[in-house]
């Protein structure tokens, strides 16, 4: 009898098919693999019993990951000849398995070689974990150095990062690389607002951090931001650790990769190790994009691509094989300049709309005051309402460098309207006020193209900040207008998208850059375009370029 086990998996990495080879071998069944682009089908033959067994075991043995979208069990007729049979079923480099997760619960390692580690206070030598009874005492001692408040700089041969209590994570977010680690599964919700298939996507495989809003319980007692970016232990020393300072009640931890001076302790691991540090974003249907992964090559094709607007949409034809399709491109990014663009086979890729930028705040004030006498007044009642504003706006430089995109139109406009005092948080306290909006519709803010009627045209970004002016002096309070800037890109959008359709003979959309990563956002983009349009977004790669 042959059994075929079928997986829809959304990465070509060779994981999984690996994985499928060390589960079926350490069983001793016979077997075979067969790939056709994301579908993994693993053949395995022997009688029922034993089938059946080995279907338990697949089970049990068989990491989550983000990558997996689907599976399905068969009987097949045949187990194909020309499968791939392994000869090799190393899975070192993959940590988070059963089956090594079993092995450095019992040996209380921090690799998946049984070895000790060492502990420091600034240069001295304190402690050594060489036999498991020493290693179980240095875990102990580092969550009582760790209670006591003290940082503890972690140094693998090939990555350092320190770790702290929680309660200092105002101090390590400061490095600007702060993220929090959670203990156990079971403390997620004391912290962030979090759904059911978020808590699935933590604890896969990989091991990747979501940014989560902190609930208003802890926020209470707390000074951590309103956002974090929150995973579980990403590597087997703090996988340890994580369950040791779980049993005495600690639940969560503040991290950085970055140099802490705060950090006088250490522990000093003499190996290598494999530290994903993926983040992600989950959609409320489930679909889950990378914002952040290491670990992934960029295919060599697209390394030489040098624009990123341009490497982010030629990354998701790549993936989703749809060169041969007319395909309109919407990136918007936070560190890049946005775009729209089209491809097609007869045309290549186009630049169709770019996002242009004011020079400064006073240069802004001008432009709008000469589109019109009522832009004028407009100005005019902007500055004796809200005086300190807009002397606030004319004494802010706009950075030369600034990408010209809609994040920085929204950093912009965010010193302007008042919703931050420091430029460097414009834009996301925008997006965490709109994203904190608990009612169902905002102020339309108006997104619209210099030659309003064209398909290839600059952004005006006039009208933007002109539209946001009025609904300031009308008075519409910070979050519903930020929730407004939101709503009505999201609009903007969908309207291009169905223009392109009916003018352009557009066939996919594609959506690209980190703003595609804010979970609200997205799901209202995708919402809006979904009844008329196919979607495509990265899979695999992460999403900006």
């Amino acid at each position: 009898m042959i059994l075929a086990f079928e997986f829809e998996y959304g990465s070509n990495n060779d994981i999984l098919e690996r994985l499928l080879c060390e589960i079926a071998t350490d069983f001793a069944i016979l077997h075979a693999i067969q790939r056709t682009h994301n579908t993994i089908t693993l053949f395995a033959e022997d009688n029922e019993e034993r089938l059946g067994a080995f279907a338990d075991t697949l089970a049990a043995m068989l990491p989550l990951s983000i990558f997996f979208k689907s599976t399905n069990v068969f009987v097949a007729p045949n187990r194909p000849q020309d499968g791939i049979v392994c000869t090799s079923t190393s899975c070192e480099d993959i940590v988070f398995t059963p089956k090594h997760l079993a092995f450095v619960d019992e040996t209380l390692s921090p690799s998946l070689r049984t070895i000790g580690f060492d502990m420091y206070e600034n240069e001295t030598l304190i402690a050594k974990g060489v036999t498991r009874d020493e290693r179980e005492s240095l875990y102990e001692k580092v969550v009582e150095t760790l209670v006591q408040g003290h940082f503890v700089k972690v140094c693998y041969r090939n990555e350092t990062y320190t770790i702290a209590p929680i309660e200092a994570y105002e101090t390590v977010s400061q490095t600007g690389d702060a993220e929090v680690i959670a203990t156990d599964l079971s403390a997620l919700e004391r912290m962030v607002v979090i759904r059911d298939n978020e808590i699935k996507a933590l604890a896969t495989l990989e091991r990747p951090a979501l940014r989560l809003k902190v609930n208003a319980v802890f926020a209470q007692k707390s000074s951590i931001a309103s956002r974090v970016w929150i995973r579980l232990a990403n590597d087997l020393f703090l996988y340890q650790l994580s369950k040791a300072l779980q049993k005495k009640g600690v639940a969560f931890l503040a991290k950085t990769t970055k140099p802490c001076e705060s950090a006088s302790f250490s522990v000093v691991i003499d190996e290598n190790t494999i530290i994903d540090t993926m983040r992600i974003c989950v959609f409320e249907n489930g679909e889950i994009v990378l914002l952040k992964d290491d670990t992934v090559p960029m295919p060599e094709a697209l390394q030489k691509i040098e624009e990123p607007s341009h490497r982010a949409f030629a990354s998701i034809m790549h993936e989703h094989r749809i060169f041969e399709n007319v395909t309109t491109c919407f990136y918007l990014s936070c560190t890049h300049d946005d775009r729209i663009m089209q491809y097609s086979k007869e045309h290549g890729m186009l630049n169709l709309v770019s996002f242009p930028l004011p020079a400064s705040y006073q240069a802004l004030f001008e432009e709008i005051e000469h589109t019109s006498a009522s832009a004028k007044r407009l100005v005019e009642n902007y500055r004796t309402h809200f005086p300190d504003l807009y002397a606030k706006a004319l004494a802010t430089p706009i950075p030369a460098n600034l990408p010209k995109s809609i994040f920085s139109l929204w950093n912009i406009a965010s010193i302007l309207l008042g919703l931050c005092d420091v430029w460097e948080e414009g834009a996301q306290k925008l997006i965490e006020n709109a994203e904190d909006f608990g009612g169902q519709k905002g102020p339309r803010i108006d997104y619209y193209l210099q030659k309003e009627d064209a398909l290839i045209s600059d952004f005006n970004y006039l009208r933007l900040i002109r539209s946001a002016m009025s609904f300031k002096l009308a008075g519409t309070d910070e979050v519903t207008l930020s929730f407004g800037f939101m709503e009505s890109l999201a609009y903007f959008i969908s309207d291009t998208a169905d223009a392109h359709k009916e003018n352009m003979g557009c066939e996919k959309i594609a959506l690209g850059g980190l703003m595609f990563g804010l979970k609200r956002f997205s799901e209202m983009v995708i919402k809006n375009i979904k009844p008329n349009h196919t979607i495509c977004m990265n899979q695999e790669l992460p999403i900006d370029g």
